[in-house]
């Protein structure tokens, strides 16, 4: 008895800082079943809603942790995507953005945690060159910092950031 009361525990309310993105009034958040949950997302809905904000759970491949190993919203109408972490497909708020698509390998390799500075600045590490150059021919400026010994323990750049606000 003692340890299903114990397991009890570990229902949640669940939420981690790499599953959310914010767009806005809208709010993803990503559920791979890994880290934030259900419970999480209701209880951010609820207490966000009387804002204005909506919140948007997405559903994560199983092997993915967070949403930002998946999606990366680089600017108004340009993201990094891996669509095999989506099961359910791009959201509908984001589907006419132009995108650069990464595989289930570079996203776990965290391809698309990156860190836009603002809409014409965006970080990566160099192992991601590939992306850079797509990034550069929509007119975003590169900056690179090698962070592979960060993304070995499983952390990339919007993991040592978590920026809460940025005003442009």
């Amino acid at each position: 008895m003692a340890e299903q009361e114990e397991l009890g525990l570990w229902h949640g309310p669940f939420l981690e800082g790499g599953d959310i993105l914010v767009y806005g009034k809208h709010i993803f958040v990503g559920n791979s079943g890994l880290s934030s949950n259900s419970l999480g997302i209701k209880w951010l809905s609820k207490l966000l809603q009387p804002y204005g904000y909506q919140v948007e759970e997405l559903k994560l491949h199983p092997n993915i942790l967070h949403l930002d190993c998946a999606l990366g919203l680089i600017r108004e109408g340009l993201m990094i995507v891996c669509e095999e972490a989506l099961p359910y497909g791009i959201p509908q708020k984001l589907k006419t953005w132009d995108k650069i698509v990464v595989n289930l390998k570079e996203a776990s390799l965290l391809a698309t945690n990156g860190l836009p500075i603002n809409p014409t600045v965006y970080v990566t590490d160099p192992v991601f060159g590939y992306i850079g150059d797509k990034l550069s021919a929509c007119g975003v400026h590169v900056e690179y910092i090698d962070f592979r010994i960060s993304r070995s323990f499983g952390g990339s750049f919007r993991c040592s950031t978590q920026p809460l606000l940025r005003s442009f």
